[in-house]
């Protein structure tokens, strides 16, 4: 009985620091991509048009990159304060005033680090289904770069701000704990789920 508490604790701890590691390294590696996309453009336009592209003609993905944010205060019972889905200025493309309430022990803490992923994780998951649902249904060539386009729009902008890594680390703990006890009562073990996602069959 010791060994399997202990074989289940193991595995609790290693699929809970997987999901936490999933999501950053995620949006590091979209950002990377982001970065080497434009280091691209900048070898064939100047800078002022690779700004452009990147901040002005993207503004669906930080349309959606706001709006995951605005969700996820929502569904976690945060209060939003002001939000501005695109309104550039200086180095800001849109924000999300919210503060985080205790509407349950640890709310603010899980609200804290929800809130701040939640582009990524929104981020990866609306671009995967629209390669996987919308893309293949597209008949015209214009259905197929409107698509595209916002499949690279959304992509770009799915990652966490320095103020956004600065919050989620607030709640991380508590977020840490509550993600060992599921993984532990349920006995899920993601190393397996993400080695058959990766590796199917």
């Amino acid at each position: 009985m010791t060994q399997l508490v202990e074989a289940r604790l193991m595995t609790a701890a290693i699929s809970t620091i997987l999901i936490l590691l999933v999501i950053p390294v995620a949006g590091y590696l979209i950002l990377l991509a982001r970065k080497g996309f434009l280091y691209l453009l900048g070898m064939v336009f100047d800078g002022d048009t690779v700004w452009l592209i990147a901040n002005r003609l993207t503004f669906p993905g930080v349309i959606h990159h706001e709006c995951a944010h605005a969700l996820f205060v929502v569904l976690t019972g945060a209060k939003i304060q002001d939000i501005e889905l695109f309104h550039p200025q200086h180095d800001r493309l849109g924000s999300v005033s919210w503060y985080p309430r205790s509407v349950f022990p640890g709310a603010q803490s899980i609200q804290c680090t929800l809130v701040s992923v939640a582009p990524v994780v929104l981020g990866v998951l609306d671009f995967c289904l629209l390669y996987a649902c919308l893309l293949p249904r597209c008949t015209q060539v214009w259905q197929t770069i409107l698509v595209v386009y916002l499949m690279l729009s959304i992509f770009f902008h799915a990652t966490m701000s320095s103020q956004d890594i600065r919050i989620a680390w607030k709640g991380l703990p508590v977020c840490a704990l509550i993600l060992m006890v599921f993984f532990f009562v349920t006995g899920l073990d993601m190393a397996a789920v993400l080695q058959h996602a990766v590796f199917p069959g």
